[in-house]
């Protein structure tokens, strides 16, 4: 179960990811005061999807197009890898949303994330999957951290709820509670200003 919601979590934070934009006055700049245009990509190494079950994913990648001036934007690209003994799978990307709260400072919101964790668990000497579904709609899964200095990273911290979708009955009705930090690794350095 655990693991199913963590799942979740891990595509929200993708989506969290690729929004690196804010509000109409926000925008995000690379180098400093330069509206960025292009593909902004993070990583993660500590992702977490938190339910009845733990989900620990090795690897995550997030990557998507902005352009100047934007405020949101489409993911394409989401993985997670190395969850073993259980698997995540993308079903939809969506998009992602950074909001201005502070310099340098906003909040993250994915639209239209879809993930499905299918757990793997051996009980009683016999092989049980539980399949979950877990969907983003205007969700706050985190913070994004501008670059502190032109040599540094920008991050993401998810910490957000990602509600389920009616699935397999062993899921549980609580959304799953997703957890890791994003690196930016390109471009670098990236604000929000």
């Amino acid at each position: 179960m655990k693991y199913v919601k963590m799942l979740g979590l891990l595509a929200v934070a993708a989506a969290a990811l690729m929004a690196f934009a804010g509000t109409a006055s926000a925008q995000l700049t690379s180098p400093k005061g330069t509206p960025f245009t292009g593909t902004i990509t993070g990583t993660s190494t500590d992702s977490h999807l938190t339910g009845s079950v733990t989900i620990a994913c090795k690897h995550s990648v997030v990557s998507g197009s902005i352009s100047k001036g934007a405020t949101t934007g489409a993911i394409s690209t989401l993985d997670f890898t190395g969850c073993e003994p259980d698997t995540v799978v993308v079903l939809k990307k969506g998009h992602l949303t950074i909001d201005r709260v502070a310099a340098n400072h906003g909040t993250v919101t994915s639209t239209g994330a879809e993930v499905t964790v299918l757990t793997h668990r051996t009980i009683f000497g016999f092989p049980v999957t539980t399949h979950c579904i877990y969907a983003t709609n205007n969700t706050h899964i985190g913070t994004f951290t501008g670059s502190p200095n032109d040599t540094s990273h920008a991050t993401i911290d998810i910490n957000g709820s990602i509600p389920r979708i009616a699935t397999d009955g062993t899921c549980g009705e609580d959304p799953a509670i997703w957890t890791g930090t994003y690196t930016i690794t390109s471009p670098k350095p990236l604000y929000l200003s």
